[in-house]
């Protein structure tokens, strides 16, 4: 498409090519008489009108955006530039089998995934979601599939990164939908839909990353020729699969669910037992992983963050991005602890360290107290309890 771009004139603007300034219907406002540079006279064809008014002409033929011809007296026609149209072309509004594929061909890979079962009806094919992605997302763009089913959109996300090295990510959502207990799925282990979906994005990520391995073993035996060849003193080569590495093969797993923190219900007639339940506003039988999430969700945080552990005096202490937030839900939460994270602070060296406590996991009040000033002498101000 490119090569019908040229610069007959020398525009400073690059590259163009010429569009027809006639319009297909009458507009009253495009009836008007054009003199071109050499004194030739056009009006538009019975039926047919220019296709922008007097005055938007006279302003195109000031900015050098209307072309006459060579002579000068040609036709007048717009002058389209490279630099200003839309990258690529538009895709072909027919795909065809043998470019995308087809229910056959999903099939089969399921197949080759699940050992000999498919387990859905008509799946869609990788090729056929890979089209998809291609033409509709860019690099870092997150993907969305709110009917997850056999989870083809987060197998073609992955195949694509791999392909391009690009970092997009995908959501899937799945309701959790029983099996048939007499079909081949059930029969296998598998329970829900939901369950044939983390299957197979496991699956397709081995997949991948035992497809990329191999090349880039020859990548890194070439890197290491190529260094040799010049001549380079320290070499030092990637140990494996470093397009792997690049490529984020990994997904979690997130079940809906209400707060993990108890409401509070006023009621005058409440009992000694009552008021004994909402010591921890954590609900019973939640993890503390399960609060930790929603401190991210409340905090607008990525739920991809890196996310490590650390065990402090006997206690887990979640460390989320490098030291942006420290997150602590343990009971009897001693001063130890608190200066174990004041010296997370020293070692990580975030920009802004934000901490995060249970209200009713301190040891006792004089731990409570103390800890915010432990805090505050090593330069961590935002600190907070649920």
């Amino acid at each position: 498409m490119n090569s019908r771009y040229s610069n007959k004139d020398n525009d400073s603007r690059g590259a163009w090519t010429s569009g027809d300034l006639l319009r297909k219907d009458v507009q009253h406002s495009g009836l008007y008489t054009i003199t071109t540079p050499n004194g030739t006279k056009y009006d538009p064809p019975s039926g047919r009108s220019w296709r922008v008014p007097e005055y938007r002409l006279k302003e195109m033929v000031a900015d050098n955006r209307i072309w006459f011809g060579e002579n000068g007296g040609n036709v007048p026609r717009i002058k389209r530039f490279l630099s200003e149209v839309q990258d690529g072309m538009r895709p072909l509004t027919i795909w065809k089998h043998t470019e995308v594929g087809h229910n056959q061909e999903a099939s089969q890979e399921l197949r080759k995934q699940f050992d000999g079962d498919t387990y859905f009806d008509t799946p869609k094919s990788v090729r056929l979601l890979s089209r998809i992605l291609h033409i509709s997302s860019r690099e870092n763009d997150i993907v969305l599939d709110f009917f997850a089913g056999s989870a083809t959109t987060a197998h073609a996300v992955m195949k694509l990164n791999s392909e391009d090295g690009s970092n997009r990510k995908f959501i899937m959502v799945q309701l959790p939908e029983t099996t048939d207990e007499k079909s081949e799925a059930y029969k296998a282990g598998y329970k829900t839909i939901a369950e044939i979906s983390k299957e197979r994005i496991r699956r397709a990520a081995a997949k991948i990353k035992e497809e990329l391995e191999p090349q880039n073993t020859r990548n890194t035996q070439k890197k290491d020729e190529d260094l040799l060849n010049f001549g380079e003193a320290d070499i030092s080569v990637s140990s494996v699969s470093s397009v792997v590495k690049k490529i984020d093969l990994g997904f979690k797993v997130f079940k809906l669910d209400s707060t993990n923190i108890k409401p509070w219900e006023v009621d005058f007639d409440m009992t000694e037992r009552t008021l004994e339940d909402f010591i921890s506003n954590i609900k019973p039988a939640r993890r503390e992983e399960d609060v930790l999430y929603e401190i991210l969700l409340k905090y607008g945080l990525d739920l991809t963050l890196p996310i490590s552990e650390h065990t402090i005096a006997g206690q887990k202490v979640f460390d989320i991005g490098m030291g942006a937030l420290i997150i602590c839900l343990a009971d009897a939460i001693s001063l130890d602890v608190v200066e174990g994270m004041a010296k997370l602070k020293e070692e990580l060296n975030p920009e802004i360290m934000r901490v995060v406590f249970k209200d009713s996991g301190f040891k006792d009040d004089v731990v409570k107290t103390n800890a915010v000033q432990i805090l505050k002498q090593a330069g961590i101000v935002d600190v907070r309890s649920l």
